[in-house]
């Protein structure tokens, strides 16, 4: 046999060989959710009791239910003996087998039940419950669990345990509670519409009104040297919203301006302004303290509800307090919040705070309120952990009661801490997106990630939280164990090494001299970030740098390719560190004539500390996997470079990168 032929057979073999290992990484990058359950449901090795007769399983039959899941159940009853209701966790399945789309559920959460029916399509109650209830009333339900009938027996079910007995937001003994595992598998997807929502409970307005009180909200407004901004705020209050319900409730209002020292000319004019819209203004000159304005305030007021609001917000919609008031009211809740979009937009800047592994987050931070995310989040009343105090209503009597703002939190975290404080005291908060409010954000005090003084403020900020509540620490009731500790997108917790922050990548020197010499023509690059990601905890070793982008050899087989990251400093001085595969659809998408670019991303993150102060030059070498050619060029080249690690150029206009192979 040739030469030639042996050559080429090792060589299909090779290629092969890379083939096969670039199909298996696509597979695993494409589908996080499979990796999540692969690594996770480790339960279904166990040997599981018999069922239990004295637990009644409904299961929807237009689903898949695990084999295990009679077993899973009983033991989970006998393992918390005080639960009554448990309902599971689910997902869907096409023909092939294929899961997706996880459906993870919170901890016993009344006004999101009150919402929508988020058990689900499996749940189980203990048997004794169900007496009193004809049967043809629930065993309709044994295999149909999202019908308005079924909603109807659980509003019946869930309301016999509570009226037994409150069960606290903090309670560790629920009588209904969640299983945690996923035990049934739908065979399409089906819309939230499905499951029945709850009309709203006008009793809870009735019953103030019946009592003949005209219950009066204290508007709390922190602000200093924001005349204009504020009286777009005050006056919107004033023309906008309405006081009135269509069953007798009258509200009344005071709002009283907290303002820590504005400039003279300032204060002329905010004086003016209260006796034009008829406020308060207490005038008090001190540091920056949100907690404290807030306490002053509060101790003014005299109405029997306490509204926080900042000074940036916009009424844009008549019945929002009303609404507020309505859940605020309840003997249950904590305190009550918002959607907030920034200014003319439907861009999300809060729907709630989820309490994740690296702490207290926005969820849905910036997303676009037209979708609806993750089982109506952005649609239905949630009962969250904790909702932001730029609008956030509660009870003077439990404002009071959790002790009011903790003042050792001045700028950062405050109100989150007075949630955790409400929730310890076994409240429930609750976000309403059936209210919607302008938020002009950071207009008051800029944006904690301007300054790295700032920065370290909100760290330790941060700490203080933990410290007065370290049983919350990347813990939340309201948002399952099974959901990511690192996003606030609701996906299931999985991470892949490229999204890990604790995963670096060592920085070397360069041994193969200067980059632009190995300059060919083939490689195209775009470096969409490089930036530093600032640390999380006060405790991390330093900030880190991310860079990340996506790259190609053209009319190549890129599967055959690995690469590797250059910087190149100012001072002649050049650096290599290895770089991660990311999966990259929309890449694929764009690039149809290029054959294997799947894997088309890179990301590469190592210490802030490993590169000497200077400018840089972002490069990429592409290296053949597998070749049995005696010589092959390799090569980098750069069209664009940026300033790196701190760009020189501030006025925000964006740099792409495009290199040559």
């Amino acid at each position: 046999m040739a030469l030639r032929q042996i050559k080429e057979r090792i060589q299909n073999k090779l290629n092969n060989i890379c083939y096969e290992k670039y199909e298996r990484e696509v597979t695993r990058q494409e589908d996080s959710y499979r990796q999540w359950y692969l690594g996770s449901e480790t339960w279904k090795a166990r040997r599981f009791p018999k069922p239990d007769p004295e637990i009644v399983i409904f299961a929807d039959r237009g689903g898949v239910t695990e084999k295990k899941a009679a077993g899973v159940v009983t033991a989970f009853f006998r393992e918390h003996p005080y639960v009554q209701i448990a309902y599971a966790d689910e997902d869907c399945i096409k023909e092939n087998g294929r899961r997706y789309a996880p459906w993870f559920k919170p901890q016993w959460s009344p006004d999101t039940f009150d919402s929508f029916q988020y058990f689900g399509h499996f749940f189980a109650v203990r048997r004794e419950l169900l007496d009193g209830i004809p049967a043809r009333e629930w065993e309709s339900c044994l295999a149909d669990c999202s019908g308005p009938e079924c909603y109807l027996l659980l509003k019946k079910l869930t309301a016999k345990v509570t009226q037994r007995r409150f069960i606290r937001a903090n309670d560790k003994q629920k009588e209904i509670a969640p299983i945690g595992k996923v035990l049934i598998h739908m065979k399409e997807e089906k819309a939230d519409a499905e499951f029945v929502r709850a009309q709203r409970r006008s009793g809870d307005l009735q019953g103030r009104t019946e009592q003949g009180t005209e219950p009066l909200i204290s508007i709390l407004i922190p602000s200093k040297d924001n005349p204009h901004v504020l009286r777009t705020c005050i006056s919107s209050i004033r023309e906008k919203t309405k006081l009135e319900s269509g069953d007798g409730l009258r509200l009344a209002l005071e709002i009283i301006v907290v303002d820590n020292g504005s400039s003279s000319e300032n204060r002329i004019l905010l004086e003016a302004m209260a006796r034009e819209y008829d406020f308060t203004y207490l005038y008090e000159p001190m540091p920056f303290n949100f907690s404290k304005m807030c306490n002053l305030g509060a101790a003014r007021s005299t109405g029997n509800y306490l509204l926080l609001l900042n000074d940036d917000m916009e009424i844009i919609e008549p019945l929002w307090l009303l609404r507020l008031f309505e859940k605020a009211s309840l003997p249950h809740a904590g305190a009550v919040g918002a959607k907030l979009l920034y200014p003319g937009s439907d861009v999300i800047q809060h729907i709630g705070i989820t309490n994740i592994r690296v702490g207290p987050v926005h969820k849905l931070l910036k997303q676009h309120d037209e979708n609806c995310y993750y089982h109506g989040q952005n649609r239905h009343i949630y009962d969250m952990i904790g909702v932001t105090a730029a609008c956030l209503l509660v009870a003077k009597s439990k404002f009071e009661e959790a002790g009011g703002l903790y003042e050792g939190m001045a700028v950062a975290y405050n109100d989150v801490d007075f949630c955790f404080a409400l929730y310890d005291l076994g409240y429930y908060n609750i976000l309403r997106n059936d209210v919607v409010l302008y938020h002009h954000e950071s207009l008051s005090r800029g944006d904690d990630n301007l300054s790295d003084e700032k920065w370290v403020r909100l760290l330790k900020e941060k700490d203080i939280l933990y410290q007065r509540h370290p049983h919350l620490k990347g813990y939340d009731p309201f948002y399952s164990r099974n959901l990511a500790g690192h996003s606030n997108l609701y996906l299931s917790n999985f991470q892949y090494e490229f999204e890990r922050r604790d995963c670096y990548r060592d920085v070397k020197p360069w041994r193969g001299g200067d980059p632009a010499v190995w300059e060919n023509g083939c490689l195209t690059v775009t470096v969409e970030h490089a930036r530093v990601e600032k640390k999380l905890e006060t405790t991390d070793r330093d900030d880190v740098y991310w860079i990340e982008g996506w790259s190609y050899v053209l009319g190549m087989d890129n599967c055959r390719y690995r690469r590797r990251l250059l910087l190149h400093g100012s001072a002649g001085q050049v650096y290599e560190a290895q770089v991660f595969d990311r999966y990259r659809e929309d890449v694929e998408a764009i690039l149809p004539q290029q054959k294997n670019v799947a894997l088309a991303g890179f990301v590469c993150r190592f210490w802030k500390g490993a590169l000497l102060p200077d400018t840089y030059t972002i490069a990429v070498q592409s290296l053949i996997r597998a070749g049995v050619l005696s010589k092959y060029r390799y090569g980098i080249g750069i069209r664009q470079k940026r300033a790196f690690p701190e760009p020189a150029d501030k006025s925000g206009r964006r740099y792409v990168f495009l290199l040559r192979q």
